[in-house]
């Protein structure tokens, strides 16, 4: 009861602290939609393609240093738009002023246009992963006439992050737990599938990405890596990466964000919009230490260290499980000797 009183002073007080925008209204539009059968890279082509086309007004703008990101603004409606993958198909999705048509607008009107099937976009984790994207790109003011309330614990992260960034200086492994092949079975969304071949070196690659279930997928998604050796050789593979998402940093910038409350947000042009956003996590009983096990419990199996010297046996696979960061996806670098004195270095 004292919690939950705590709360509801909060509320109050950041409700005054806004009072100033009088003409503010409380909303919550936030919309998504998934195209069906075109994966996102053939989408963004498409709507860029419209877009350097287009002889008019220019109302849809690339969100600068965003990828697949746009905002769309007129005399009477102004709304941001982000594309994502969904594995085959492609998700968008929309945060916009009291003024947007959710069943007919400039996007629909898009993709009607070329034909696309779309539909209401109602994958529950995909659409609080992106609000949560949202939110972060509009306390970074990457939105432009897009605002939002600061993030209350943002000097606690902060400080997590550079401690874990300072600790992984010149660090290529990020994980204590050694490279094992595994070869489970993966029970998470898979959002993405992008897949290389290198001629020279008769390797394959398949990369996939996939959503995490826990509260770490605000951050960081998984991947897995599947090399195939079509050479007539065995190959020794090492791998590296520049940066990758080690179990300590999970579970650091996780923790802190357990608790985190989005009170009162600010989203729109002019006048601004409000949008209550009351965090549901200061109400739950659930312990902090429960949601934390979950979460390494899910992470671990993601952490291990790249392969070093690994043998790979020709017309064999192997398999590496690591988790990336969402705004920084680093690639892997893969070098790889045959046993017939060859070598190669392949970036993915």
């Amino acid at each position: 009861m004292k919690k939950f009183f705590k709360l509801f002073v909060l509320v109050l007080l950041v409700t005054f602290a806004n009072s100033g925008i009088a003409s503010a209204e409380i909303t919550k539009n936030f919309y998504g939609y998934q195209v069906k059968n075109i994966n996102i890279r053939e989408l963004v082509l498409e709507i860029n393609n419209a877009i350097d086309a287009y002889q008019g007004d220019d109302k849809f703008k690339p969100v600068e240093n965003v990828s697949n990101a746009y905002i769309y603004s007129d005399s009477n409606c102004s709304y941001f738009v982000k594309l994502y993958p969904s594995n085959q198909n492609t998700n968008i999705y929309v945060v916009s002023n009291e003024k947007y048509d959710v069943e007919k607008n400039e996007l629909t009107d898009f993709l009607t246009y070329y034909g696309y099937k779309f539909a209401k976009l109602e994958d529950d984790a995909a659409l609080k992963e992106y609000k949560f994207d949202f939110y972060a790109l509009a306390r970074k003011q990457q939105l432009g006439n897009f605002y939002i309330s600061p993030d209350l614990v943002k000097p606690l992260k902060t400080g997590m992050k550079a401690i874990n960034n300072k600790m992984a200086k010149d660090n290529k492994k990020t994980s204590v737990f050694p490279y094992t092949p595994d070869t489970e079975p993966i029970d998470l969304d898979c959002v993405d599938t992008t897949s290389y071949y290198d001629e020279n070196a008769k390797i394959s690659i398949i990369q996939k990405e996939y959503r995490l279930k826990q509260k770490e997928n605000k951050y960081v998604h998984a991947y897995e890596y599947i090399l195939t050796n079509k050479n007539n050789s065995n190959a020794t593979v090492t791998a590296t990466s520049e940066r990758l998402a080690a179990l300590k940093d999970v579970t650091t910038e996780s923790f802190v964000d357990l608790d985190r409350l989005d009170m009162i947000d600010t989203v729109g042009t002019f006048p601004p919009v409000l949008i209550m956003t009351a965090g549901t996590s200061a109400l739950l009983s659930v312990p902090n230490w429960v949601r934390l096990a979950k979460i390494t419990a899910e992470s671990k199996r993601f952490s291990n260290a790249l392969p070093e010297n690994y043998e790979l046996k020709q017309q064999a696979d192997m398999r590496i499980l690591v988790l990336k960061y969402k705004d920084d996806p680093k690639p892997l670098n893969f070098n790889i000797k045959f046993a017939n004195g060859d070598e190669h270095n392949i970036t993915f």
